[in-house]
């Protein structure tokens, strides 16, 4: 069924933008406010589709964009962290190596301090133990000051205790130098192990502070924005510097530990040629005692047996004295005989006054009888001349044998029991 359309047609108005925007003239007919024609309905409709689809468009493509950030992002902040975690993984193995390098070398050393100050020690034992050979060989040389007389001689012992003397102060010269080489091979061991406990204690505060950092995640606790912190301090060290600095320490622990094994060497080697040296002189010195302290025996007894021969030759001198005395005397009366003969002859009157045979014999009895009492007296006085000499002699003998009984008194009761002291203490000079 078909109906005639209807014919809704309004008449044609012109309208203009007043008509439009601000209703009808006043002359006419009010109508509401705000008119647009369906061309700009439309218009605008397909304006607002155009906007909205190239929004969503716009928001689609930054979604997408967006995601495919995220995800880049996240993969490279997941791969930048596990490499980190790989590079501060490695970085604590190397501080971990170079920790360890680092206290073997301080372990080393700190044994080698001990050691070089053990060896010091036993250096400054043995300086304090050449005291005592030193004060009984100087004892000795005043002691033999003591001696008298002839005695008084710069014999062979006198000459080995000087040397003994000036050995035992070279030797503490020697010591005293290798004590003060010690203490400057400690100094510099002290500093080598100062600069290795720092650098260990570096490390070890590094490896703390490294493992805190490796330990680390995305959902530790307490973590917060540092960024000041988010730099590169000139002043750090690199890496090179950073192993060169470690290498040096312990380069140079390596370098002082040698010298230190060197000093200790020369140390020992110092101390057994010494205590070796100071035995063997400390040997002739008492050999060369015992060989004097024997001729000085044999002297002496040489000297007493003498004394003894004098003092008996003195006794046979005044035996033979008293008997020239006792001849002169007898003589006195066969003297006097001849004399009485003679001069009772001498009254024979006139030719009876002969030089008869008598007369010749009394004249040479009497002759005889004094060149006896002249030989006897100039025996007499030649046997108590000698007597003089022989008492003369015994004086100096037993002088000389109490010059000899004092010098062996010094060198055997006072030099040799002094000198026994270094035979029992020899352990303490053995060094």
């Amino acid at each position: 069924m078909t109906s005639q359309a209807m014919n809704y047609t309004v008449p044609s108005t012109k309208y203009t933008p007043e008509h439009t925007r601000y209703g009808m003239p006043q002359n006419g007919v009010t109508l509401p406010a705000t008119r647009y024609t369906i061309h700009e309905w439309t218009g605008s409709n397909a304006n607002q589709y155009l906007t909205s689809s190239t929004e969503r468009t716009s928001s689609n493509n930054l979604r997408l964009e967006a995601e495919r950030l995220r995800c880049e992002t996240a993969d490279r902040t997941r791969r930048t962290q596990n490499d980190i975690n790989v590079k501060l993984q490695d970085r604590i193995d190397n501080i971990t190596y170079w920790k360890t390098e680092v206290d073997r070398q301080l372990q080393k050393t700190d044994q080698e301090i001990a050691n070089l100050m053990s060896s010091k020690k036993q250096l400054e034992q043995a300086h304090v133990a050449t005291q005592l050979p030193h004060e009984v060989a100087t004892t000795c040389l005043k002691h033999r000051e003591g001696r008298l007389s002839i005695d008084l001689v710069h014999d062979d012992v006198e000459v080995q205790l000087l040397k003994e003397v000036e050995m035992i102060e070279n030797i503490q010269a020697l010591l005293q130098q290798r004590i003060s080489e010690s203490d400057r091979q400690l100094s510099e061991l002290r500093h080598c192990k100062n600069n290795l406990e720092m650098d260990l204690k570096d490390k070890c505060t590094s490896y703390g502070l490294d493992s805190r950092c490796a330990s680390l995640h995305n959902g530790s606790l307490g973590m917060s924005i540092h960024n000041n912190s988010v730099k590169i301090d000139p002043k750090s060290a690199t890496p090179v510097a950073y192993e060169a600095f470690s290498h040096d320490n312990i380069t140079n622990a390596e370098k002082q530990r040698v010298s230190s094994c060197r000093q200790r060497e020369l140390n020992e080697h110092t101390m057994h040629q010494t205590s070796n040296d100071l035995h063997k002189q400390a040997e002739t010195v008492n050999e060369s005692f015992r060989i004097r302290t024997q001729e000085m025996i044999v002297a002496k007894t040489n000297l007493e047996e003498n004394l003894n021969q004098t003092i008996l030759e003195i006794g046979s001198m005044n035996e033979n004295i008293a008997a020239l005395k006792e001849a002169i005397r007898l003589k006195d009366s066969p003297m006097k005989v001849a004399h009485m003969r003679l001069n009772t002859r001498s009254y024979r009157p006139n030719i009876e006054l002969v030089r008869d045979p008598v007369q010749y014999g009394l004249v040479e009895e009497v002759a005889q009888i004094t060149d006896s009492i002249e030989a006897l007296a100039a025996k007499l006085n030649e046997s108590e001349a000698k007597l003089r000499n022989l008492e003369s002699n015994k004086k100096a003998l037993e002088e000389d044998i109490a010059v000899k009984t004092n010098s062996l008194n010094i060198d055997q009761s006072q030099c040799l029991r002094l000198r026994k002291t270094l035979v029992w203490r020899r352990h303490e000079i053995n060094f």
